[in-house]
């Protein structure tokens, strides 16, 4: 007989499936009815015999698996039988009587959690499962008292449909206002902007993001009036628990974000402390035109090339001239001009930039946590690593939720050799937020390491990630390249040499973009493209020498290494050349 029963509800069925189908490859034998309980007809012999033969009984915990008497009566019977039981929560609920008894002192792991689900089978079935050296993904799944919730995207309702930007702004300030919130639980820009455009039923949302509530919206604007609806639902309930439809101009913005965060709050019988009340109320800037432009900077520093960098760092600056006192403009200052610096120009000047924006910032507001986010990527990016590890540290502690920090201190951490720090680092950034940076990162620091057996996991698991963002930025080329690596990371071999054959073929790829590719090529066994895309990288600007030096050939070859050598030489010429230039 099969190794584990699984128990659930009918409207549960895709989760108990994709639970299955990991489990068998992992090495489990699984019983499931595919067909669902749902009526008595389905609780018959066959099930009953399932669960005798199973070892492990897993049941699955949902609102809808503790309604159904099928599901108690499968609980009750694996209870009496002594079988070994792991509860797996869906949907935090409180159990009735009927599970309660039979599930009483057992500890629960959570349906997103794979790797806590695989270290109790480990331990219920005597080894069986793979070794799993990692903690747990998502720490957040194990706080039983917190609200969960997602911002969806706004919809763009102006005549012209040309706002997209302000849509996004609406949403993006919604995700950090509430997200600044101790209780609240809120999946990122990248997990939801998937369903922009493909809008399912709210349950099925609420389900797939792992929340209970959703926040929807739209946008409306034409010349300096606005029209903004917003609306909180219950997707367990089916139910909408507060709407409001605000009209006004641009410059009543600020007072809608405030109001919509606080009847929001009010309406999840949240209770807020005097420092999540204050940030609430306050405003970023005072001056409605330099807000105008700090969303459309942001809007296009989202798409992360040279192109959309320098549009971003325009119109940041405009935002910044109109209203000095305005701190996030000058944050986004800073961090544009460090991103430039890194990956497309060692021109010191982008530092000097940065550390003045910097300074601007400060005088604002002081030290916080997003300032010390800035001074540790100066720090790091002039070579100064211990500096920066303390700075980034500093700007973590001020403020656990900053995705930057932990992400930079796992790049640094990497850098100096040290995985098993970069690893921790880069999987607190992930369980901050699900990006595809982020991502990459972790699986990056991940090769070659003591617990690359988790890769081929998360690799599969971040696919369906980069697969959201570009149905969203189709044109993202960093983005498609990093997901032809995920393939390879996931196993898919022939599908990643075949994305990375079409890549190859286009002739818009940043300097970035083209060396990350060439990485990619000398992982599927071929460096003779590496140092083809190398040089093509350093005529498209790509200027990343530290990365280059330290960089070493998964396939041997030493005419490819007598040629990198050449090119890491026209690279320090390049930035000697910059730096001559600079100091004219």
């Amino acid at each position: 007989m099969a190794d584990l029963f699984i128990s659930y509800a009918k409207p549960d069925l895709s989760q108990a499936l994709a639970l299955a189908d990991e489990l068998r490859g992992r090495g489990f034998s699984v019983w499931i009815d595919q067909s669902g309980i749902g009526g008595a007809q389905n609780w018959s012999a066959e099930i009953v015999e399932g669960i005798n033969g199973c070892s492990t009984f897993l049941v699955l915990i949902s609102p809808d698996s503790v309604a159904s008497r099928n599901v108690a009566k499968e609980v009750h019977l694996a209870f009496e039988k002594r079988k070994n039981i792991l509860p797996i929560v869906i949907e935090k609920v409180a159990l009735p009587t009927n599970f309660e008894y039979s599930l009483a002192g057992l500890q629960r792991v959570y349906y997103h959690d794979r790797p806590a689900i695989f270290r109790a089978l480990e331990m219920l079935q005597g080894g069986v499962a793979a070794k799993d050296q990692l903690p747990a993904l998502n720490v957040h799944e194990q706080d039983d008292t917190s609200v969960r919730v997602a911002v969806l995207p706004f919809d763009d309702l102006s005549p012209q449909r040309d706002n997209q930007w302000f849509a996004d702004g609406m949403m993006d300030e919604l995700i950090s206002t509430l997200g600044g919130i101790e209780r609240v639980r809120i999946p990122s820009r990248s997990d939801v902007l998937h369903y922009r455009d493909n809008r399912k039923k709210s349950r099925e949302i609420a389900r797939e993001l792992g929340v209970r509530y959703l926040i929807e919206g739209a946008v409306r604007k034409a010349g300096e009036r606005i029209r903004i609806n917003a609306s909180l639902i219950d997707s367990r309930h089916s139910e909408q628990l507060w709407a409001n439809q605000f009209d006004g101009s641009f410059e009543d913005v600020f007072a809608f974000q405030e109001s919509v965060s606080k009847s929001i709050t009010q309406a999840l019988k949240l209770q807020l402390a005097p420092k999540e009340i204050e940030q609430m109320e306050t405003r970023p800037t005072q001056n409605v035109e330099a807000y105008e432009l700090f969303l459309k900077g942001r809007h296009e520093q989202y798409y992360l090339t040279k192109e959309s960098y320098l549009r971003a760092l325009e119109l940041y600056e405009l935002a910044a001239a109109l209203d000095p006192a305005f701190e996030r403009a000058h944050i986004n200052i800073a961090s544009v001009c460090c991103f430039y610096y890194r990956e497309y120009s060692k021109n010191p000047k982008w530092l000097k930039r940065a550390e003045a924006s910097l300074a601007n910032a400060e005088a604002v507001s002081g030290e916080t946590s997003r300032t010390l986010y800035i001074r540790g990527m100066i720090e790091w990016l002039k070579g100064d690593d211990e500096a920066a590890t303390a700075t980034l540290t500093s700007s973590a502690e001020l403020d656990p939720k900053n995705y930057n920090a932990f992400n930079v201190l796992g790049a640094i951490h990497l850098e100096n050799g040290n995985r098993p720090a970069a690893i921790e680092a880069f999987l607190r950034a992930t369980e901050i937020e699900e990006s595809t940076m982020g991502y990459f990162n972790l699986l990056n620091a991940l090769s070659g390491s003591e617990m690359e057996e988790r890769q081929l996991y998360l690799a599969q698991k971040a696919i369906p990630v980069f697969d959201r963002y570009l149905l969203r930025e189709p044109e993202d080329r960093s983005a498609m390249v990093s997901r032809a690596f995920v393939l390879l990371w996931a196993g898919k071999r022939e599908e990643a040499t075949e994305a990375a054959d079409q890549l190859f073929a286009l002739e818009d790829l940043g300097g970035y973009a083209l060396y990350t590719l060439g990485c990619l090529y000398d992982n599927l066994g071929k460096p003779q493209l590496y140092i083809t895309l190398l040089r093509k990288a350093i005529d498209h600007g790509y200027r990343e020498i530290d990365q280059t030096r330290k960089y070493v050939f998964v396939t041997k070859d030493s005419q490819c290494e007598r040629e990198l050598n050449t090119h890491i030489r026209e690279l320090e010429d390049l930035a000697e050349q910059e730096k001559a230039i600079a100091a004219t």
